[in-house]
């Protein structure tokens, strides 16, 4: 029997921004997310390549008395995009499952971000943000 679970906080970002239909290299693009269960900020930041691609590995902790304390999970997760002095809301939403790609219903994070979108609510999945989904 184990004595703690794996918790998917937050899964595997893979994404590319782009501007006018051509790839923006050189993006600043940060990962935000707040764990409710322990009150836990993290941080993690990398830049576009060439091509306007980013990711972020998934973030996968564990508690011993998360596994068998009744608790509702809640992450909140933003993605931030940084490009020529502007910010952008890539990703902006409240995980309230530990599952592995829990996020989107199962579904891997593959996200598009044309920066000149106008952030909305996609009210399938309660993600807010300028990116689509693959």
């Amino acid at each position: 029997m184990a004595w703690s679970s794996e918790m998917y906080l937050f899964s595997e970002v893979d994404g590319v921004v782009t501007s006018q239909g051509q790839p923006v290299a050189g993006a600043e693009v940060e990962r935000i997310y707040h764990w409710g269960w322990k009150d836990v900020e993290r941080k993690a930041r990398t830049t576009t390549d060439q091509a306007g691609r980013f990711t972020f590995p998934q973030v996968v902790e564990s508690s011993f008395f998360g596994s068998f304390m009744p608790h509702e999970p809640l992450v909140s997760q933003r993605i931030l995009i940084r490009w020529q002095g502007e910010e952008y809301t890539a990703w902006k939403h409240t995980k309230h499952n530990y599952r592995k790609n829990g996020e989107l219903g199962g579904r891997p994070i593959r996200i598009n971000c044309p920066l000149e979108n106008e952030p909305t609510l996609k009210e399938d999945v309660k993600v807010y943000g300028i990116c689509t989904f693959d």
